[in-house]
């Protein structure tokens, strides 16, 4: 299994010699053969391990039993546990319950990776799970985008190395090992659309048609990633295109140009001109898409829609329009920031305490912390929200990427993008708030200079004399 494991790993390209890399454990057999396999291969690619266990605050007992066995494991391998745990658990309305839960538990990795200048999250999904997803998104209607499964890397910074082995061979793996694992009930409940995949459908599909329908539906997933990244390309092109114009709250869609397009070109287009528009880079279903492309090429002057996020589409001549209602326009905050510093966010009621320290005094996984090699700044820096094409430098990679597309990767909602802070550079930005650290400031062995960013609310920075005139 361990040599599968790192054939996919110099496949996708997952893990270089030397990272950081925090590894998300539950204490499930997967989570554990995944810190098991990366422990073996940091001695061989020199990687640092940070094992992380999420506390859902659910469960009870169980839950309390599942993170004191991930203290002892870790301890077993020399490594220390980073927890968290969910202290007060409020599910928002129109979130389910699933995946509120699952954007704190990336928040939390999220903030340990930060925290530990990690450049990669590795978590447990294996080829089974690829299965699964496949198949409940066919049952869900999700269209082809949901067809292309687990992505075995995502930002350059979520990686998969079980993606390409089966349950079994990681069952298999832990017995030999004679490693022992927890095992969550939640797993075996009927309520879970998944669980009843899992138990249910894939059995009964392995019997009656394919033994092997689990490999057979990775390598339909591969097929339709590149299929997707080809098209997602395309479509981009399409967008900058000067004739469809822009900005933040306004796009104008030529109605001729669209008629001359494919079908399938021109759902594509609409879907991902919506999506830039929207907070959460989603939430539009099948029916809203089919709304705005018979508009386009069916509907009256004058006539126009209302769709999700309060935004509108309208047809005037010979333009589709969709437009943000002025409410809904963010508000801007934007402070400089010199080393050292301590600069209020009135906006937010928070602090950020810069501090500069020689290189040689950095200790790493300090819980909310970041560390920055200072001397890789250029020019002035500033402490702001996010900007309408705000691109940065991800963690193990050369080229830039759009912040806008990791928010909606990560399905940040339009309230949570318009606070989080971002430290920027005159050349590009730096450090975003619980996610990312730039590329181009990390810390590294020729490293003399290092300034800490430390985000924390008002009455928790025990330096500052007085808050009257905040």
């Amino acid at each position: 299994m361990i040599a599968k494991i790192q054939k996919t790993i110099r496949k996708y390209a997952l893990l270089q010699r030397g990272e950081r890399v925090v590894v998300a454990l539950s204490g499930g057999a997967d989570s554990c053969a995944l810190l098991s396999v990366l422990h073996r291969l940091s001695h061989v690619l020199d990687l640092t391990i940070f094992p992380a266990h999420f506390h859902h605050g659910q469960r009870g007992m169980e839950a309390d039993a599942d993170e004191a066995f991930c203290r002892e494991l870790t301890k077993n391998y020399g490594l220390s546990l980073k927890a968290g745990k969910i202290s007060r658990v409020h599910v928002p309305r129109g979130i389910s319950p699933e995946d509120y839960f699952r954007r704190q538990r990336y928040a939390f990795l999220d903030r340990v990776a930060a925290e530990c200048a990690a450049g990669k999250i590795a978590l447990g999904h294996h080829l089974c799970d690829q299965a699964e997803t496949i198949l409940l998104n066919i049952l869900r209607g999700g269209g082809t985008s949901g067809l292309k499964g687990i992505l075995p890397v995502r930002e350059n910074k979520y990686i998969r190395p079980l993606i390409e082995v089966s349950r079994q061979e990681i069952t298999d793996y832990l017995i030999k090992e004679g490693m022992g694992y927890r095992h969550d009930s939640s797993n075996e409940s009927s309520v879970f659309l998944r669980n009843r995949v899992r138990h249910e459908l894939i059995p009964f599909l392995k019997e009656k048609y394919n033994p092997s329908i689990e490999k057979s539906l990775s390598r339909m997933a591969a097929v339709f990633r590149r299929e997707e990244e080809y098209f997602n390309l395309y479509i981009e092109k399409i967008a900058s295109l000067p004739l469809i114009e822009k900005t933040t709250d306004r796009i104008c869609v030529p109605v001729n140009y669209f008629k001359t397009l494919h079908p399938a070109i021109g759902y594509r287009l609409v879907k991902a001109l919506l999506e830039d528009m929207a907070p959460e880079g989603g939430g539009f279903s099948f029916a809203h898409i089919e709304a705005v492309v018979h508009l386009i090429t069916e509907g009256t002057t004058g006539k126009s829609i209302s769709l999700p996020y309060r935004l509108v589409a309208q047809k005037t001549y010979g333009l589709v329009v969709v437009y943000r209602r002025r409410e809904e326009i963010n508000r801007n905050y934007e402070y400089g920031v010199t080393i050292p510093d301590r600069v209020i966010i009135k906006e937010r009621r928070m602090i950020l305490s810069v501090k500069r320290h020689p290189a040689r005094d950095v200790e790493f996984g300090l819980r909310g912390k970041v560390f920055i090699d200072a001397d890789k700044i250029k020019g002035s820096l500033i402490l702001r929200n996010h900007r309408k094409g705000d691109r940065f430098v991800p963690m193990g990679m050369n080229g830039t990427q759009k912040i806008k597309k990791l928010f909606i990767d990560r399905k940040i909602s339009r309230s949570e993008r318009e606070s989080i802070a971002l430290l920027v550079d005159d050349e590009s930005v730096l450090w975003i708030e619980n996610l990312h650290l730039s590329e181009r400031v990390k810390i590294s062995s020729e490293t003399k200079n290092v300034a800490s960013l430390e985000l924390l609310p008002l009455d928790e920075d025990k330096d500052l004399l007085s808050q009257e005139n905040i």
